[in-house]
């Protein structure tokens, strides 16, 4: 049984040891033993940031020198690839702005030009579309019978006719405001090659990927080359759908190792390319243009019969 003497004890007991460790501690704080393991762990962080300061401001120094040599070799790798070749690019409306700049400045450096540009909206609204359709090209029989269900097989083979084979823009004006956002440049001459630009994002309509597809195929039986391209940060990649059409993409458009890459894709250059898994390669093998042409000349090395003796 607890007796009061127990009680007693232990209360004791506690007090004894609360003195005890008063008394240490104020003979650590005496000595400075207290002060010094807090100097000693102040100065430690502080080492451990500035290491952390010298080594980003040599990422930052190494980063700088690495863009500054792409840039000023950018020329030398690309040079006349594209010359005198007629690009279109068919942006989405999320790809943006300075995406569309660096690849119009890839295909000059390379000796192309780009004749027309054409913004399409990520979030158009098909009942919608169709119901423009109806309205403003009821009397034109190529859309005498268009739906909401066979809309976008329709409106991706116009679209790859006017953008790709000089067309017109009779549709690309008429969807201006639904589903198409702006249109500059040239539509009245044949095109070598078109580059769709995207960054999908997941409030884009279900069919405008279905759009996309339409749109390549339709390039593809017209005899047009095009290929796919994305910047790094796309929140949902798309270069499965350009796989699935056969079509070359590039997935890191937003860096110069991007844009070489697809400067050779629009070169003749077949696969995917860039940093992501669905990635063949970082980049195309890298040919001088003399290598290029003799590796696509056929062979013209005479063959030799050998009559069997008789």
């Amino acid at each position: 049984m607890l007796t009061w003497r127990y009680h007693l004890l232990s209360l004791v007991a506690v007090f004894l040891a609360l003195g005890l460790g008063v008394l240490v501690g104020i003979s650590l704080s005496d000595n400075g033993l207290v002060d010094t393991s807090q100097d000693v762990l102040v100065e430690d962080i502080q080492h451990n940031i500035d290491d952390l300061q010298n080594q980003n401001n040599l990422l930052g120094r190494d980063r700088a020198i690495n863009q500054r040599f792409q840039d000023d070799t950018f020329p030398f790798i690309v040079g006349g690839r594209l010359q005198g070749k007629r690009i279109a690019i068919v942006a989405s409306s999320t790809a943006g702005d300075e995406l569309q700049r660096k690849l119009t400045s890839a295909v000059h450096g390379a000796g192309g030009q780009v004749v027309s540009n054409t913004v399409l909206n990520t979030r158009f609204d098909p009942p919608a579309v169709t119901a423009k359709i109806k309205a403003e090209l009821k009397n034109d029989t190529q859309f005498a019978t268009v739906d909401d269900s066979t809309l976008i097989t329709v409106v991706g083979r116009e679209l790859a006719r006017e953008i790709g084979r000089s067309g017109g823009t009779r549709l690309l004006t008429t969807l201006q405001g639904t589903m198409v956002d702006s249109i500059n440049g040239s539509y009245d001459a044949l095109v070598d090659a078109v580059v769709i630009i995207t960054r999908s994002e997941s409030d884009q309509a279900p069919a405008y990927s279905d759009l996309e597809k339409q749109f390549l195929l339709n390039l593809k039986e017209l005899g047009v080359l095009s290929a796919g391209a994305e910047p790094t940060d796309a929140p949902r990649s798309e270069i499965p759908l350009f796989q699935s059409v056969d079509v070359s993409s590039v997935d890191n458009l937003d860096s110069r190792i991007g844009q070489v890459s697809l400067v050779y894709v629009l070169y003749g250059e077949k696969g995917s390319f860039g940093v992501k898994p669905t990635a063949d390669l970082l980049i195309p093998i890298l040919r001088s243009l003399k290598q290029s042409a003799a590796a696509a000349a056929p062979s013209s090395t005479p063959t030799t019969s050998v009559t069997p003796a008789t």
